[in-house]
């Protein structure tokens, strides 16, 4: 990337820059002018015309019309992991540089699937919708157990150390070659996810929503789930079938099923999955933690840096790919 003299940057207030992060940002890079706007489309729109760099814009502010407006853009970098409100035909076709937020929200979402993955199998979520103790199932250990996780990136990989220590042996399903690190005892790429399913007592989707992977999980996956299995989708709903998931859970497949994330999104409140005791639903409350702001701000402080110097940045997203 090449250098550029005075540098603006746009920072997007609401996505981690409070005052006080702004002015060490200022100090850190004296040669950079550092501009503020709130979340707000009208402030947006009328400072992004002078930015070499936007970070933190909302999803649904970032369109067609924005980008028209951002002459001098060189770079933009989304916040959050997730990345398909950006990939518009624009934007993608664009020589403008996208960077984004995976791998640093790891934790907490694995974290969060875990918890999900714990409430199904010790009956938590039953017993908080009121179900009598006597209609529940026997609680269940994960120990000897196996989960199978889709998708092994930031989420994925952390995903499979949490299960790997509670004793389940982890099968691995991705589009790119993972490290070989111990705590996935199998990999296969997508076109063996159907096959392995009926190995897995525990599925979790930790997969980035793109064109290859919309809606990929369907009634011929639920089908080739064991029966009394877990399934848990901590990345986006767009993934999952709602509609072939809900006729599994209909039809008695599961022992639970966890969802951060659904589609649509927020799922309505007459939705029928909401009245099954085995389900749990959180409002998509997987990624903010006491930290994940902190390291926000890291990766940008270090991409700011290496931008600076004209060095590759990390987190480059592929926008013909969508991740």
């Amino acid at each position: 990337m090449a250098k550029i003299d005075q540098p603006k940057i746009l920072l997007i207030r609401s996505a981690g820059f409070p005052q006080d992060w702004v002015d060490e940002m200022r100090a850190t890079f004296p040669g950079v002018e550092f501009m503020v706007a709130d979340d707000n489309a009208e402030a947006i729109h009328a400072a992004v015309p002078g930015a070499h760099v936007l970070v933190g814009c909302p999803r649904p502010i970032f369109t067609p019309d924005l980008l028209a407006k951002a002459k001098n853009l060189v770079w933009v970098h989304g916040t959050g992991a997730g990345v398909e409100q950006f990939i518009f035909p624009e934007f993608v076709n664009s020589p403008i540089l996208f960077t984004n937020g995976r791998i640093i929200q790891g934790p907490e979402v694995a974290d969060h699937a875990l918890a999900l993955i714990l409430a199904l199998t010790r009956n938590v979520s039953r017993m908080l919708k009121g179900q009598p103790r006597s209609e529940m199932p026997r609680a269940i250990e994960l120990r000897k157990k196996t989960c199978l996780v889709y998708g092994l990136g930031g989420i994925g990989l952390l995903v499979a150390e949490r299960v790997k220590a509670f004793g389940m042996s982890v099968i691995g399903i991705a589009n790119d070659l993972p490290p070989m690190v111990s705590l996935v005892d199998e990999f296969y790429g997508p076109e063996e996810f159907l096959a392995q399913l009926p190995r897995a007592q525990v599925v979790v989707c930790a997969a980035p929503n793109t064109v290859c992977t919309r809606q990929v999980i369907d009634a011929a996956h639920f089908a080739a789930m064991p029966e009394d299995s877990i399934f848990v989708n901590v990345s986006r709903g767009a993934i999952v079938d709602t509609e072939a998931l809900t006729d599994a859970v209909r039809a008695g497949k599961f022992r639970g099923v966890g969802l951060d994330v659904t589609d649509p999104e927020p799922l309505p409140q007459e939705h029928p999955l909401w009245s099954f005791p085995h389900v749990l639903i959180t409002p998509h409350m997987a990624g903010p933690s006491d930290h994940n702001r902190r390291r926000s701000f890291e990766l940008v402080r270090t991409n700011i840096a290496r931008f600076l110097r004209g060095e590759n940045l990390l987190n480059v997203v592929n926008k013909d790919l969508g991740y």
